[in-house]
């Protein structure tokens, strides 16, 4: 199994850089709304989520044909690949390691754009579209922003590269993490319907509700019509259907937490630069791709640890090795503890 979650050890105080959550903590609506739901657990939930699917489909201005919903994000990757294939398909590396997981276990033949460190790990759209061409793969993955690298591209690229590919491919995008971002969505792609697309998001990251494990997807209707059959009944609770129906509500709070996050960003990006010991690349997401120049990462971890905090170790990332590691935009004090713990760090 991958690592993901977090830290797992025995400190219950650990600072954990290492999971990229909101660190504003959950909307007070949300909570209010998930307080007062609480005898909605002696009653089964709808099925497929339809009230929850209804409100978001209206809150994206999509129809709800183009929406489905995930026990997590993470269900809708792995029920993508169950449901489309089997086939061949690209993966743009380094990325998240769920898609290959996921896409081997059902029969996919999966091969690999990996992008280099020389680029600051950014797609050039002309070698992507010669692999492509090279590769005839009947999918395509791409995170954006992208993690662990945090390299975020705007709608217009996306637009671009999507429109100079064949349209028999069939393109999974995800955006689990961009409303920390800057840039829009590319959910236009899906109203068009003029290529075959399909879009994650999490709810659990920008909205601090990784325990419910609430997640959707907008994509054309054949896709989600192709997923909803292949889908188990029930995989969300009713505490997850009550979130789902509330997080567009929470304007205030989203307005909130990107000026935070691109302020924060901005300000721990300038510290880590700073730092001669290691590199820090670009992002528009809510953590920071690093890579060591002096020392490993086991032992900048084994460090971090008995200082009370932990990061998350990039030697698992097709493209990556020991000497990278990430960390996420928590609050502010939180961050400069650890930007000077990294700035004394063998100096």
């Amino acid at each position: 199994m991958n690592k993901h979650g977090g830290y797992q050890g025995k400190d219950k105080s650990m600072l954990d850089f290492s999971v990229n959550i909101n660190p504003l903590g959950i909307p007070e609506g949300i909570r209010e709304k998930l307080i007062a739901g609480i005898n909605e657990l002696v009653k089964y939930p709808e099925i497929t989520g339809v009230t929850a699917i209804q409100k978001i489909a209206d809150d994206l201005k999509v129809l709800p044909d183009n929406i489905i919903l995930g026990n997590g994000a993470i269900e809708l990757i792995y029920l993508f690949a169950r449901s489309m294939g089997p086939g061949k398909a690209l993966i743009v590396q380094p990325t998240f390691n769920e898609y290959e997981r996921a896409l081997k276990l059902y029969g996919w033949d999966v091969v690999h754009h990996v992008l280099i460190e020389e680029d600051n790990f950014t797609i050039n759209p002309e070698s992507l579209a010669t692999v492509i061409k090279n590769e005839k793969p009947q999918a395509v993955f791409l995170c954006n922003p992208n993690n662990p690298t945090g390299r975020v591209y705007s709608k217009g690229f996306i637009r671009e590269m999507l429109e100079h590919s064949s349209p028999e491919i069939t393109w999974f995008l995800d955006e689990s993490f961009m409303d920390f971002s800057e840039e829009t969505s590319s959910l236009s792609l899906v109203k068009e319907a003029k290529q075959s697309v399909f879009i994650l998001k999490s709810l659990t990251k920008f909205y601090a509700l990784p325990g419910l494990r609430i997640g959707y997807g907008v994509g054309v209707a054949p896709i989600i019509k192709k997923m909803e059959s292949f889908k188990e009944p029930w995989t969300i609770n009713a505490l997850g259907l009550i979130a789902a129906t509330e997080v567009y509500n929470e304007k205030d709070y989203a307005k909130q937490t990107k000026t935070y996050i691109h302020g924060e960003r901005q300000r721990v990006f300038a510290a880590l630069s700073q730092i001669k010991t290691l590199k820090v690349y670009p992002s528009g997401a809510d953590f920071h791709l690093c890579r060591l120049l002096t020392g490993t990462v086991a032992d900048l971890q084994n460090a971090l640890e008995k200082d009370g905090m932990s990061l998350r170790t990039c030697e698992d990332f097709m493209g990556l090795d020991h000497s990278y590691f990430r960390i996420a935009i928590k609050k502010e004090a939180d961050n400069t503890k650890l930007l000077t713990f990294l700035k004394n760090w063998r100096s």
